[in-house]
């Protein structure tokens, strides 16, 4: 059984503008030990599909529509908000995209860590302190009981980068949520921190879920890929078969733009257009206006997700379907 299962997750923002469908039936699975990730351009729901799950939404505008997503025997979207205090930063914790507005400008380090711990209740405050100081130690930070005294605007990107990581992981939760963990931090650092992630998801025997756009950062962490575009997967697969053999032309499109898989002299590729500004569409492929394989039906065909030759391989790509006889679930 999986450690988490989302079925059919539609979250939309209503605005003054119109209806934005950010999230528009996503459907995937988490297991323990494994890490995922989910990967896209900027806008596509990736964050949406996360934050929507722990409550962090604002509402209005956002609107869960339908969907369930099932954590041991409780459904997140429809926990109400005591039982979601007792899941985030206990059970699953989250690394936010940009550890300064993270962390409290006001509020030393150690106590910021130890936090977690103390509002769960999980020991005294004398423990919660030794737990902190070892967890910013394990997260790569040295003279940790003196560091703990500091305030966030005395460490560097890299340094407060690490001490978010300690804060969300203290606590040894079931899943970890990492949203753009290494932005605006050096190559070095962001190695540093993508290898300390992975050493620490192995010792405590957690599921990952790594949102990022970077497709190197994907093969080089994570076990699984789900390419989101518009608020919808259109592909999923181990990430060896994905980038071996992609087979969404969106998917083959990132590939071609990632430097460090193109022969020398080859010219990277870029995608033209932009993504719908209001999500996913009605109906239809979203990508169909950008893709240059695109059928007549793709505009207006529902094309579901569906699994291919490979049964851990899915894609949502009419042409891709009919080459693998599985056409049958194209809907006009």
């Amino acid at each position: 059984m999986p450690l988490l299962d989302v079925k059919d997750l539609r979250v939309w923002f209503h605005t003054r503008d119109g209806i934005v469908r950010a999230v528009d039936g996503v459907s995937f699975s988490l297991e323990r030990g494994e890490t995922l990730g989910v990967v896209g351009e900027s806008g596509c729901g990736k964050s949406v599909t996360f934050y929507s799950m722990l409550g962090l939404l604002p509402m209005p505008p956002a609107k869960i529509e339908s969907g369930t997503a099932m954590f041991k025997d409780v459904d997140l979207l429809t926990a109400g908000g005591a039982a979601l205090r007792a899941i985030r930063g206990r059970h699953i914790s989250m690394v936010f995209q940009d550890p300064m507005t993270a962390l409290n400008p006001y509020m030393r380090i150690g106590k910021q860590v130890m936090e977690p711990l103390l509002a769960h209740g999980l020991c005294n405050r004398n423990e919660a302190r030794r737990r902190a100081a070892a967890m910013l130690e394990a997260a790569g930070i040295q003279d940790a009981q003196e560091r703990m005294n500091a305030y966030p605007h005395a460490f560097s990107g890299g340094m407060r980068q690490r001490a978010v990581i300690a804060m969300a992981l203290v606590s040894q939760p079931d899943i970890l949520i990492a949203d753009e963990p290494t932005t605006a931090l050096d190559v070095t650092v962001q190695a540093q921190i993508l290898a300390l992630m992975a050493k620490l998801r192995d010792e405590l025997g957690m599921a990952m879920a790594l949102i990022t756009h970077d497709l190197g950062v994907i093969a080089g962490v994570c076990d699984r890929v789900m390419v989101m575009y518009a608020g919808r997967i259109l592909e999923e697969a181990p990430t060896a078969l994905l980038f071996r053999r992609p087979r969404h032309p969106y998917t083959r499109a990132l590939l071609e733009a990632l430097p460090g898989i193109q022969e020398a002299g080859k010219s990277l590729r870029a995608i033209p257009g932009l993504p719908p500004e209001q999500g996913a569409p009605e109906r239809g492929c979203p990508f169909a206006p950008r893709c240059d394989v695109a059928l007549p039906e793709c505009a207006d065909a529902v094309c579901p997700l569906m699994s291919l030759d490979e049964l851990a391989h899915r894609t949502a790509c009419i042409r891709e379907h009919r080459a693998a006889g599985v056409g049958g679930g194209v809907r006009s």
